[in-house]
């Protein structure tokens, strides 16, 4: 395993920190290596953008 340097994990720390302030739930997951680093962060982001259209139809509602 190949250790994070100190910029990555203020990242991750920061990222983690936004989540838990917007009060979403969500899994630490290990990074395995830089390609699954990217794979992963890309599905966060659609996670997340899928909670943005799962927020915004409930506001239409309302």
């Amino acid at each position: 395993m190949k250790r994070a340097n100190p910029a990555q994990l203020r990242q991750s720390l920061e990222v983690a920190h936004g989540l838990v302030k917007a009060g979403v739930r969500f899994v630490c997951m290990p990074v395995v290596d830089e390609a699954d680093g990217l794979n992963l962060a890309s599905q966060a982001t659609e996670r997340l953008e899928r909670l943005a259209l799962i927020a915004e139809a409930g506001e239409k509602r309302t």
